[in-house]
């Protein structure tokens, strides 16, 4: 069964039929009001059509300025999309994982972040799987990296632990995921009791 368009008022469409309704309107006024002044003031005519053009087509030219704007730098900033994360004024570089909802952080810029050496042997040995060789560098999936840095002692790893279960290893895995994994309380569970 075909499904209807629904009844009532579609703003956006009459939002853009207006747009156009009213271009073609300016354009026909300014045309005929240059057609004139060209015709019976010539200087003159000159200077009032492009004032009259100016003051017709100066919200329509802004507002393609800014539509240009923001698509260009859409595409300035494709490349990077998210893959662009940021601690402290350093850069990690995070990748999707394409088959599992998981994420592989840089190690160097772990290491770079965290202002002391992660050594990538006792993370082998943690997790096999949990490094990653990639033409950039070693990843270190987001788990491994989140359990080596809980086990620090250190105030600087615990913010670096905490940033990175907040911006990386939640947004991959989602609200659902997280309530199952860390075994927390869902929303249809009740939350236990203190003793």
């Amino acid at each position: 069964m075909p499904r209807r368009a629904p009844l009532g008022f579609d703003a956006a469409a009459h939002e853009r039929h207006h747009w156009w309704r009213s271009l073609l309107l300016k354009l026909a006024v300014g045309s005929v009001v240059s057609w004139l002044a060209w015709r019976f003031a010539e200087i003159y005519g000159l200077l009032v059509s492009l004032m009259l053009w100016a003051r017709l087509l100066a919200d329509d030219l802004m507002a393609l300025i800014q539509t240009a704007w923001q698509v260009l730098r859409g595409l300035a900033f494709r490349p990077v999309q998210g893959r662009f994360y940021q601690f402290k004024g350093q850069r990690i570089r995070v990748l999707d994982d394409e088959l599992l909802p998981q994420r592989w952080l840089a190690l160097d810029d772990l290491a770079t972040a965290l202002g002391a050496p992660i050594p990538a042997q006792s993370l082998r040995r943690r997790q096999p799987e949990g490094l990653s060789e990639e033409p950039d560098g070693l990843y270190v999936l987001d788990e491994v990296a989140l359990a080596w840095l809980r086990d620090r002692r250190d105030d600087r790893a615990g913010r670096l632990a905490h940033w990175v279960e907040r911006e990386v290893w939640y947004p991959a895995r989602g609200r659902k995921a997280s309530y199952e994994e860390r075994r927390a309380p869902g929303p249809s569970q009740s939350a236990p009791s203190e003793d």
